[in-house]
């Protein structure tokens, strides 16, 4: 399930690197982070008695959990001034060099409570989903 998260939050993040659209992101992410994560805890009692594979629910739970890992770092990139990216890239910084020289060290505190939150989120939804599946 974490892998899943992180995964998708890996790809909102690249998303909003690239498109500099972070602001919109992360008001979108805000609105979905509560909802989205309380039915990823849920989702194994709702589709306990359908049959439904424990392989799916944790994929499901995994996409559903991605917000939540994503707010953090969205939320630490909205903060940062776009104009740091440009002045690297006029100095000479490539595409590397501006990620492992700007964008990881200003993101690597947001990544790690991202990570941080996976971990718990991962933790609760399993053990939602062996309650679930218990008789």
């Amino acid at each position: 399930m974490a892998l899943t998260g992180i995964v998708l939050a890996a790809a909102v993040l690249s998303v909003a690197l690239l498109t500099r659209q972070g602001q919109k992101l992360h008001t979108l992410l805000l609105l979905v982070v509560l909802p989205a994560t309380t039915f990823a805890l849920l989702l194994p009692f709702l589709l306990t008695g359908t049959g439904t594979r424990p392989v799916l629910i944790t994929l499901l739970q995994g996409v559903l959990i991605g917000p939540v890992i994503s707010l953090a770092p969205l939320t630490r990139l909205k903060n940062t001034p776009g104009s740091w990216a440009a002045t690297a890239q006029e100095l000479g910084a490539g595409r590397k060099a501006r990620f492992t020289l700007l964008w990881l060290p200003l993101l690597g505190n947001a990544l790690a409570v991202g990570l941080f939150l996976a971990l718990i989120i991962s933790l609760l939804g399993t053990f939602a989903l062996i309650k679930a599946s218990l008789p």
